[in-house]
């Protein structure tokens, strides 16, 4: 007994010595990055990363994100700032997201001559930007009316983005009719999304065709979407299966088949 308390005293001994000696590290970089001595900061904080300290793995992002010492390098900062945030660092979720935003604001400010000029596929990338708030304030109404524009020019993906609208009431007014109608038009286009959010209308009852039983239709959409590899419709798809008769899964089962042979295959 007392040669395993001794050992639990010495592993936390150790334990605290390890985090004394990471803190003091991390001082010293934090000193040398504000002396702008950024090889030391480097040499400083690379062996704690390595280890995973998210202290360090935020700083060396900044590092990497301004170019200090080292070649500017965002996508590196942008991996740095991730492990950080995996771990809870709060100052390399809010870097992370800075980043992000810097990337989104200069691709924006890139498409939007595009969009004004009239390319579809800038329009509908305008629109989502807005939809999301990404490189711009969010702007429902305004993402509504780029895909509109899109839309009106063929974008399929736009079509999906307009029945999203639609569906949740974005820039728009709610109507699930609306929606699907703009689903749909996608989805026999072969949009896999369109497919999904179709599958998800019927499966909560607010899709309009009444030729089959709504789940018996969401079970059709969603199981093509599986089949491509979309974890989330595989997951509803099994929810689905267990709600559906025997009867009515081999409905079910068929109908996907005519699904998958109208709107997946031609596509593939």
């Amino acid at each position: 007994m007392k040669k395993l308390a001794l050992l639990t005293t010495a592993g936390l001994l150790l334990s605290f010595q390890v985090e004394i000696a990471s803190a003091a590290s991390i001082s010293a970089a934090q000193r040398a990055m504000d002396a702008k001595d950024y090889a030391e900061a480097l040499n400083e904080l690379t062996p704690l990363a390595k280890e995973g300290d998210p202290t360090a793995l935020n700083m060396l992002g900044k590092l990497y994100e301004n170019g200090w010492g080292v070649e500017a390098d965002p996508q590196q900062a942008q991996r740095y700032y991730e492990q950080g945030a995996r771990q809870g660092n709060l100052e390399s979720v809010n870097n992370l997201r800075s980043l992000k935003n810097k990337a989104y604001k200069a691709e924006f400010d890139q498409i939007l001559p595009d969009a004004q000029a009239g390319n579809a596929s800038a329009q509908n990338r305008v629109g989502e930007m807005y939809e999301f708030g990404q490189g711009v304030d969010r702007d429902t109404d305004m993402a509504f009316d780029w895909y509109q524009k899109a839309a009106e020019q063929g974008n399929v993906t736009a079509w999906h983005n307009l029945g999203r609208s639609y569906n949740f009431g974005n820039g728009v007014a709610q109507d699930y009719d609306k929606a699907e109608e703009w689903y749909r038009k996608a989805a026999m286009q072969g949009h896999q999304q369109a497919m999904f959010f179709l599958g998800t209308l019927y499966a909560t009852d607010h899709g309009a065709d009444s030729s089959h039983d709504s789940d018996v239709i969401a079970y059709a959409w969603l199981s093509n979407v599986a089949q491509q590899g979309d974890s989330t419709a595989r997951a509803i798809e099994s929810r689905l299966k267990m709600k559906l008769t025997d009867a009515q899964l081999t409905e079910a089962q068929n109908l996907a088949e005519e699904y998958k042979a109208e709107y997946v295959t031609p596509f593939n």
